[in-house]
Parts: structure tokens; C-alpha cells; sequence
């Protein structure tokens, strides 16, 4: 009962102000007329029962939840990779051929000899410390009846010595010929000559339990020779 009292007080008071004032209506602008408005139903509604539960109701507001991003799908740890094609990266082998057919000098036959484990060939050839020297024997024999003028130093052939798997490659020598990887000589008529290739190995490798030696016409053919 108290609240409607207060309530029918209040707009008693309103009706008054709003009769005193209908004489200063036309001088009051309408914005200052709306600003009284509003003051007075503000004051009207914070005295109305339903007005305050509404208040109350509202003081904790539902906040929305936020929706979920949805997750990426993780691509599988297995996948497959592509197949890749066969000997795409090997080199082609080379042709297995004899010594003469390697060499292709007319009248010329060559063959593999011996070859000798030292440290020490001749005066110009020692190894040095921590060294071993590998000596391959080659003999070359003209097979025509005129003189032979044999030219190899610029054929580029290739002198390889595998030693229980190591590879080491040829070394320039000190012979008059210039040896089996770069003779230049003349054979006479019928005749033969020596001819070897050095090779400069670490002195472990001595005392092999296997080697050989390739020759190589680069991208042509090869020939290999078991060292015994």
C-alpha cells in the first residue's frame, strides 16, 4: 500500500508542476520538454514493483557461448611415397673387354705381366713416409714387320688399383716411356717392351688379401686384372 501512496504522491505532483507550467509551455523548447518527461517516468517506474524484478532478473545476463572452431584434420604419418624409377641414378656399365680391344693400336699387343709390393722402386721412385707403392708390370709387343709408333699420353685411359676395397688412382712415373698410362715409344719390328704404372697406396695396405686393377677408356669399356 505504502509504494502505491508513493506512487499516486509523485503523480499528483507532476499534474501540479505540469498545470504551473502551462504558462511557460511555449517558452520551454521541446527538447527541455522531453528531458522533464523522461526524469519523471524514470522516478514513476523505480517505485513499481514489476519494474524492480525485471531489474533483478536482468543483473546476470546469459552470455552466449562461443561456438568451437573446428579442428584441421591431420593428414596420415604413412604416406605413401612415390615410386621412383629403376636405375635412375645408376650409371651404365661398361663393356668388359680384353686389353687389345681397349687399346685399339694396330699391330700392338699388350698383356699384364706381374706386379711388385715395395717401398722402393728406383732412385726416383721411393715411397714416402707413411707410403707403399703398388708396381704394375705391362709388356707390349709390335706384331708387325716395320717399327711401331705407339701414342697413349693423350688417350686419357684411366689406371685404377683396388685394394681390399680401397681405390687408388695411378700416379705419373719417371720412366723413359712414360709408362703403361702414358707411353709414347717406338717397338721395333717383332719386338717388346716394359711398360708399369705406379700407384702410391697408405702402408697398410701392403699386405692385401685381395687387389686388382681396372682400366678404363672413359665411357666406352674396361678391362680389370686380378694382382697376383
Amino acid at each position: 500500500m505504502s509504494n502505491r501512496k508513493c506512487i499516486l504522491s509523485v503523480c499528483l505532483c507532476l499534474v501540479m508542476l505540469t498545470l504551473a507550467g502551462c504558462v511557460q509551455a511555449r517558452e520551454m523548447t521541446e527538447e527541455k520538454q522531453d528531458i522533464i518527461a523522461e526524469y519523471s517516468a524514470g522516478i514513476v517506474l523505480q517505485h513499481a514493483e514489476n519494474y524492480k524484478r525485471r531489474l533483478e532478473k536482468q543483473e546476470n545476463p546469459i552470455v552466449p557461448k562461443a561456438t568451437q572452431q573446428p579442428q584441421a584434420t591431420e593428414a596420415p604419418e604413412n604416406t605413401p611415397e612415390l615410386p621412383q624409377a629403376e636405375g635412375a641414378e645408376s650409371e651404365p656399365a661398361l663393356n668388359q673387354v680384353s686389353l687389345d680391344d681397349l687399346y685399339q693400336v694396330s699391330g700392338m699387343k699388350a698383356k699384364y705381366v706381374s706386379f711388385k709390393s715395395c717401398s722402393k722402386y728406383t732412385n726416383q721412385i721411393a715411397a714416402h713416409k707413411g707410403e707403399w707403392l703398388y708396381i704394375v708390370n705391362f709388356q707390349v709387343s709390335n706384331t708387325t714387320k716395320k717399327p711401331l709408333k705407339v701414342d697413349l699420353s693423350k688417350r686419357g685411359i684411366k689406371y685404377l688399383l683396388n685394394v681390399d676395397g680401397s681405390e687408388y688412382q695411378a700416379h705419373p712415373s719417371f720412366f723413359e716411356n712414360g709408362g703403361m698410362n702414358f707411353l709414347k715409344t717406338t717397338i721395333p719390328p717383332g719386338a717388346s717392351k716394359k711398360a708399369a704404372v705406379v700407384f702410391r697406396v697408405p702402408e697398410k695396405a701392403k699386405n692385401p688379401g685381395s687387389a686388382k686393377v681396372t682400366v678404363r677408356d672413359e665411357g666406352k669399356c674396361e678391362t680389370e686384372i686380378r694382382l697376383k
